[in-house]
């Protein structure tokens, strides 16, 4: 791909279960990616956030660019250079791949030609970009929700398009492809404490998950985010709403042991970085 030059030096966060890095670019800004214990290498599509979700470090400077292809590539070629060889990668790190989604779309084939699985995470917006990216010959995709209801789904995801033009357009694409393909896609939710996680938030999406049984909800709890108030439901609450979940019908899983850690939100070492001034003029990565 092209793209080692990007790689003059690689910062490497451990935590309990994952490796956060940071891989600076060219132009002084870097990228983070994290990669899970699991195998999977999760990565960036952008530089910064324009949705503006209130409980994610990602966007809370706002969008700064978005990613090239030889950009996304170098996020493996970083992973690989602490000697992490990735089974399987995520587009779900900072950044809506929806708003970069030429760039997406050719990094997809690109991993593809050489049996790389690739997934996505996406809020859904704009609808035409989510319904066609659907369709395409992706290793499964997330659609990050977090609520049934139009308000609290506003709140929550206030720069994405209506919980209802959302729910329209994932119902009419499902309608249209397989069985096998529609169990390549699910539903994120972020139990946040008070806010989402009652049984009557839940209820509105039920039809849903009825109609389409294949699909699955993973229910996540929070990554601590500085300075932020969101806080989710301890165990036993989320042990509750599962069990319900699971009464309705609804193919519910709980976040697993990779996925949650103390510094481990999204964004979180990305806009530290910013924060500190820790990248230097000549686009390298400064310590300390």
């Amino acid at each position: 791909m092209g793209g080692g030059f990007f790689l003059r030096k690689v910062s490497l966060e451990r935590m309990s279960n994952n490796s956060k890095f940071l891989v600076p670019l060219t132009d002084g800004l870097a990228v983070e990616a994290v990669y899970y214990g699991s195998g999977t290498l999760c990565i960036s599509s952008q530089a910064g956030c324009a949705v503006g979700c209130p409980f994610c470090a990602s966007g809370s400077r706002g969008l700064l660019r978005n990613l090239s292809v030889a950009e996304l590539w170098a996020q493996i070629e970083g992973a690989r250079a602490l000697g992490i060889v990735p089974k399987r990668l995520t587009l779900s790190g900072v950044g809506e791949p929806l708003h970069n989604f030429s760039a997406v779309v050719e990094f997809l084939e690109v991993c593809r030609s050489l049996n790389l699985p690739l997934s996505l995470t996406t809020t859904g917006s704009p609808t035409p970009l989510f319904r066609e990216m659907i369709r395409l010959p992706h290793n499964g995709l997330m659609l990050s929700l977090h609520a049934g209801r139009a308000a609290t789904h506003r709140r929550l995801i206030p720069r994405g398009a209506e919980l209802g033009e959302v729910l329209s357009v994932l119902q009419e694409t499902l309608a249209g492809i397989s069985r096998r393909r529609r169990r390549k896609l699910g539903i994120n939710y972020l139990l946040l404490a008070g806010i989402n996680d009652s049984p009557a938030e839940f209820t509105e999406l039920l039809p849903l998950f009825q109609r389409f049984p294949e699909l699955t909800l993973h229910l996540l709890t929070c990554n601590p985010v500085p300075d932020s108030a969101f806080v989710s439901p301890d165990s036993a609450r989320v042990d509750e709403l599962h069990a319900w979940l699971s009464a309705q019908g609804v193919n519910a899983r709980r976040a697993n042991a990779w996925r949650i850690q103390a510094d481990g939100g999204c964004g979180t070492l990305f806009v530290r970085t910013l924060a500190d001034r820790a990248i230097g003029v000549d686009g390298q990565l400064v310590l300390g």
